[in-house]
């Protein structure tokens, strides 16, 4: 099968310091991939440069056979490449509903020529918020949400795209357990039911076993080791 997500010879420094040295990885249609490694050792360097927001020093990166190298993290989206952040940053003054009408809008390029109204986008806010359990939080303001609650915003805001790639950056970062199995369901639904492959980056091998069919293992800026799971 053709390679969804492929990245070959991606290499990065800042400055004096190589961060990756000579990535190349892959991610096929509907797979669930797992990258794991200690701090320092490059992963949101990489997750950066996969989904847009930095370019490589070398290397290529290609999506559904198109190359996207010099693409911003915008044109990606519209591509179909969603992304999460390990920090959130909401606006904070936005309400949940204001954010992830947003997120909507951002995708202009799969809506009307012209653009669409805010009454086009009101079946699909309250649609991606019911699917992620914010609708009753829909009028709080983006500055008290919980972190559970930060990161279900996260996810829907990822998901305004209808993405084909999710590339998660620690979305499981410091969740009780309860808010821990209601995004790992919520993953799993958008693997099973709409076919959307992923990249989750996380500290947690348990929890990358349990969602992942393959776990790509980054230390001092090179992939390492792949395990398959299962």
């Amino acid at each position: 099968m053709n390679a969804l997500l492929s990245a070959e010879g991606i290499v990065k420094s800042f400055g004096a310091t190589q961060v990756l040295s000579g990535i190349t990885l892959s991610v096929a249609p509907g797979e669930p991939v797992g990258l794991f490694g200690p701090n320092g050792s490059g992963k949101t360097t990489l997750v950066n440069i996969l989904s847009g927001l930095l370019l490589p020093d070398a290397g290529t990166v290609r999506f559904d056979g198109k190359e996207v190298t010099r693409l911003p993290l915008d044109a990606r989206y519209r591509l179909g490449i969603a992304r999460t952040f390990q920090i959130p940053h909401p606006y904070p003054a936005l309400s949940v509903r204001e954010a992830v009408r947003v997120a909507l809008a951002a995708d202009a390029g799969k809506r009307k020529e012209g653009g669409g109204t805010r009454e086009d986008e009101e079946g699909p806010t309250e649609d991606l918020l019911a699917r992620t359990g914010l609708f009753n939080q829909r009028f709080v303001p983006c500055a008290q949400l919980s972190q559970g609650c930060l990161r279900r915003l996260e996810f829907a805001r990822a998901l305004a795209c209808r993405p084909r790639l999710l590339i998660l950056d620690e979305i499981f970062s410091a969740l009780s357990s309860a808010d821990e199995g209601d995004l790992m369901a919520l993953l799993r639904a958008a693997n099973r039911d709409e076919g959307t492959a992923f990249l989750l980056v996380s500290h947690n091998p348990p929890l990358l076993k349990s969602l992942c069919r393959r776990i790509l293992v980054l230390k001092e800026g090179r992939i390492v080791r792949e395990r398959p799971v299962g």
